[in-house]
């Protein structure tokens, strides 16, 4: 067994990417036997460009919140997904910052795989 140490999370300090889920709220969520590309149209995602990195969704989610009217109720948000190989085949891994909001085609994507999602 290995024993774990605060020393062992300590990048949580300096993470901007944890700072940012932090502040912002966020959904992250695995969906194995579907392709990014099958994910994105079933969250009848709009393509906004692409980004390197969480740096590059960190920079895209804050000129999304720049151009929000919160006068307006506006259900968007600003999610990445990258494929990942895992146990049982490949799976895509969304991070969607949306303040928790989930994943509504969840039940959908999880026809014939599996869907696991934390916010």
């Amino acid at each position: 067994m290995n024993l774990v140490t605060a020393h062992d999370y300590a990048w949580i300090r300096t993470s901007s990417l944890f700072r940012h889920m932090m502040e912002s709220g966020y959904t992250l969520t695995l969906i194995r036997g579907r392709s990014p590309q099958e994910v994105l149209r079933a969250m009848e995602a709009e393509p906004r460009g692409t980004g390197e990195g969480t740096a590059g969704l960190i920079e895209a989610d804050d000129a999304h919140r720049a151009e929000v009217d919160y006068d307006y109720w506006d259900e968007s948000y600003v999610a990445g997904a990258f494929k990942a190989p895992g146990e049982g085949g490949d799976w895509t891994v969304v991070l969607g910052f949306d303040g928790g909001l989930g994943m509504p085609c969840a039940e959908t994507l999880s026809e014939g795989g599996r869907v696991v999602a934390h916010s």
